[in-house]
This record gives structure tokens, C-alpha cells and sequence, in this order.
């Protein structure tokens, strides 16, 4: 089952538009990362590469202040 959970995620995230996949690469590091990676688990997380966004994300809220 985890095999599915993999390609189901990959084929998800594929379908992403650079935008949106440059908002989660921009996790990497932050508060909403970690408790993604809790989520998810280290097998899952493991799979994932975070790389450095292809541009800047422009953070939104009261916390980016």
C-alpha cells in the first residue's frame, strides 16, 4: 500500500503547475514542513525531494511580518 501512496503523491505532484510546486518546495525547513513530515513519515519523506524553489515564494499572513 505504501508503494501506491508513493505513485499516487508523484502523480500528484507532477500534475502541479510550477507555482504550486515551488510553494512546497519552499516547506523545506519551516513550522508546516516539519508537521508534513510527522504526517507523512520518514519512508514517504525519504522519497521526496526538496530543492530550492525556482523563484521566491512571497509568504502571506500575520507571520510574515
Amino acid at each position: 500500500m505504501e508503494e501506491q501512496v508513493l505513485e499516487f503523491l508523484r502523480v500528484r505532484f507532477a500534475e502541479l503547475s510550477e507555482e504550486d510546486k515551488d510553494v512546497i518546495r519552499s516547506l523545506a525547513g519551516t513550522p508546516e514542513g516539519r508537521v508534513l513530515a510527522k504526517m507523512f513519515g520518514p519512508n514517504i519523506m525519504s522519497e521526496i525531494v526538496f530543492r530550492k524553489p525556482a523563484r521566491t515564494i512571497k509568504r502571506r499572513g500575520l507571520g510574515s511580518r
